[in-house]
């Protein structure tokens, strides 16, 4: 166990940012915070960093981490590889060489202003500093979204070659075709709270959808009406009815949506 959440709460006035959760990730895991705008993700992340001061609950952390945050904001007077340099000042777990590497990768240019840098372009050099910090979590807010889809695929392969080689992930984000394709556990967040977290596989596993007629009700979430019929995402051992397959996307809508039956 590398990380643990005991029953966090950050509130903003009457706003439950944060309503009391509780997660776990183990080492060498990828571990994806989901969850629409507002759910509380980023918060999440920056009352584990230390950004913000927890109203309660516990933290543990263990070993070194890095941050990409979701704004992906650096100094716009510099050069990029400037900012490579500062960073090389600044942390001693930075490697200047690795990050030049990834750039090259990324088509970035090194003498470039990051002021001329496009919204896609400055996430690739926040990304290129952040995956060459030698360190045991890697903290990951949105790091794909705005990029392309070919760069996207890159992200995501730097991120699977990372816990191949036993570094931890933790990130937030809301596309989900791309978690499905790396992420081993999956907390499902909505008003604060955990709505569901468990390995990914487990959760597919979990849930199904079956079809009843519009008098009949199941024990589950409410996932669409029509004229004649109510589909319901619920476990196998609530269903009834027609039973078919849930996709991940199913599963995540129904229980983000939040009609409980």
């Amino acid at each position: 166990m590398i990380l643990k959440i005991e029953n966090l709460k950050k509130y903003y006035g009457e706003n439950k940012a944060v309503d009391g959760i509780s997660f776990e990730v183990n080492s060498g895991e990828i571990f994806a915070i989901l969850g629409p705008n507002g759910a509380g993700k980023t918060t999440t992340l920056k009352c584990i960093l230390g950004l913000r001061r927890p109203d309660s609950g516990n933290i543990t952390l263990k070993g070194t981490y890095s941050y990409l945050p979701e704004k992906k904001e650096l100094y716009n007077y510099l050069t990029v590889s400037k900012m490579l340099e500062i960073t090389e000042e600044l942390s001693k777990n930075f490697s200047k060489e690795n990050a030049i590497n990834l750039l090259k990768e990324f088509k970035i240019p090194l003498n470039e202003k990051i002021a001329n840098l496009s919204h896609g372009m400055l996430t690739q050099v926040y990304i290129s500093i952040v995956f060459s910090e030698n360190v045991d979590v890697y903290f990951l807010d949105e790091p794909t979204w705005g990029l392309d889809p070919l760069v996207r695929t890159q992200v995501l392969e730097l991120i699977r070659n990372k816990a191949n080689n036993g570094k931890t992930i933790i990130y937030t984000s809301h596309i989900l075709s791309e978690v499905e394709k790396i992420a081993d556990k999956v907390a499902i967040m909505a008003n604060g709270k955990i709505l569901e977290n468990d390995y990914l596989d487990t959760i597919k596993e979990k849930y199904l959808t079956c079809i009843v007629s519009k008098n009949e009700e199941v024990d589950g979430y409410l996932y669409k009406t029509t004229e004649d019929e109510k589909i319901y995402v619920t476990t196998k051992d609530k269903a009834k009815g027609k039973v078919e397959p849930a996709t991940f996307d199913m599963i995540f809508e129904a229980i983000v949506k939040g009609v409980k039956k």
